[in-house]
């Protein structure tokens, strides 16, 4: 298991990477965000990361370097756990504000050997100064190799919304509360699925490895990420799920966004990710 920098970069199970990451080619460097792993962004993104509102327009997005890769200091790095800590400035795209906020995260491997590994991070993200009603949220994405299956768990009757182009609805095969689909990256798409649907766990299966992720939703709290276009005054996604068509460099992403904490409410939030590597045995 590999941390730096904030994100857990990669595990490793059974001589087998669980997680995408950038290729290293002599010479060249990926965008400064796009590392891969599991990292932390902050929600909502249409307020630090579009100008546009175009969803179609990707020159229109670009990741705050405040955000990703951020400038994390290790305040402990010690066999078993990690800490870091964060503070930094974001600037709204249309109206210029700017609102303060403190990370610290903690990693904590809490199993490991030859056959698995689980470890968990604990985000807590506070609101500093900021304009009234400015709103925020922790958004955990992990970058996985395209190809495998994901298995959704559900509380509530399926449903998505669109973030970029349209998800073809047939692609997912949906059960007692479990909906399905397989990430193929063939083209570029990203759903929301809000906190009355969304269970809490995901499964992400490939040919080698099985990853689980498990989070506290709460239905009753506000979420605050939405689509491009949608009424920001209406419930947010609890999950999101992400197929980069090789644009970015080719992964799908494992999404999650934490309630919403506000300027002229609530300023501090939790969130805890449970994440589990495992070696898949073949029949």
């Amino acid at each position: 298991m590999e941390v730096a920098a904030g994100r857990v970069t990669q595990v490793s199970v059974g001589g087998h990477e669980a997680f995408w990451t950038a290729p290293k080619i002599e010479g060249a460097h990926p965008e400064g965000w796009n590392v891969g792993g599991d990292r932390l962004w902050l929600g909502p993104e249409r307020d630090w990361f579009w100008a546009t509102d175009d969803p179609n327009d990707l020159a229109g997005h670009i990741v705050p370097a405040s955000i990703d890769p951020g400038e994390w200091r290790t305040v402990r790095d010690e066999l078993g756990h990690a800490e870091f800590t964060a503070h930094p400035v974001l600037r709204h795209r249309r109206n210029g504000t700017t609102t303060r906020v403190s990370i610290t995260r903690h990693v904590y491997l809490r199993y490991a050997d030859a056959e698995r590994v689980a470890y968990e991070v604990q985000t807590e993200l506070t609101m500093g100064d900021a304009p009234d009603g400015q709103e925020l949220s922790a958004w955990s994405v992990l970058q996985v190799p395209t190809g495998g299956v994901l298995e959704v768990d559900l509380s509530g009757p399926w449903a998505f919304r669109d973030y970029l182009k349209p998800v073809d609805p047939t692609r997912f095969t949906v059960g007692d509360h479990r909906a399905e689909i397989r990430l193929t990256g063939t083209t570029m798409g990203k759903i929301g699925v809000q906190p009355d649907v969304f269970g809490g766990w995901m499964r992400y299966t490939t040919e080698a490895l099985t990853i689980e992720r498990a989070v506290e939703v709460q239905p009753q709290s506000r979420y605050c990420d939405h689509p491009l276009g949608a009424d920001p005054a209406g419930q947010g996604d609890a999950l999101q799920v992400f197929e980069d068509d090789g644009h970015y460099g080719g992964y799908a992403e494992l999404e999650h966004h934490s309630p919403a904490i506000r300027a002229n409410g609530p300023k501090t939030i939790l969130d805890v990710c449970r994440t589990a590597v495992t070696v898949r045995h073949q029949a």
